[in-house]
């Protein structure tokens, strides 16, 4: 994880300020789900918008994770494999993480998710949300240098997989 990362303490406990814009995780309980939230800065290095929420994980750690994926010089690839079951389109596929852990990770319009099935019930355990394709504002903004978020996104979901798997 980078080494960036500041505690800001309640509120927004943990922020990564970039030069194109500023990452933060807020915890929605202590040690429990956290909001992953981005906002770009303007050409004076000034935020336009405060960090908008792009997606929801299980922990802190995970949307560090994803924050710092995003940033990484060279971002996790999606296998071709995988790419052509999901593009275009979308759709569901069951991950088989090591150990036989499963895992389902889906891709809509609206989000990339990742869950966990228990039984007949699906535990949510990350989702990023899609950028929106209309407007020009800074609220339909995702870190520049990517050109198709949802091939980083479900990249993203497949490395939190072996990340909880190694565990």
């Amino acid at each position: 994880m980078s080494e960036g990362w500041t505690w800001k303490g309640t509120g927004a406990p943990w922020m990564l300020g970039t030069s194109h814009g500023m990452w933060a995780v807020f915890e929605l309980r202590p040690g429990g789900r956290a909001e992953l939230r981005y906002a770009p800065f303007d050409e004076q290095g000034r935020l336009l918008v405060a960090p908008l929420t792009i997606g929801e994980f299980a922990s802190a750690g995970d949307a560090r994770f994803a924050a710092d994926a995003y940033e990484a010089e060279e971002p996790p690839a999606l296998p071709d494999d995988l790419a052509d079951t999901l593009f275009p389109g979308g759709g569901e596929v069951e991950i088989l993480a090591p150990g036989g852990c499963a895992f389902l990770l889906s891709l809509s319009e609206e989000a990339v998710t990742l869950s966990h099935p228990e039984g007949d019930v699906r535990i949510e355990w990350a989702r990023l949300n899609q950028p929106r394709t209309s407007g020009d504002g800074p609220e339909y903004a995702r870190p520049p240098g990517h050109e198709e978020p949802a091939e980083l996104d479900l990249a993203i979901m497949l490395r939190l997989v072996n990340l909880l798997t190694a565990q």
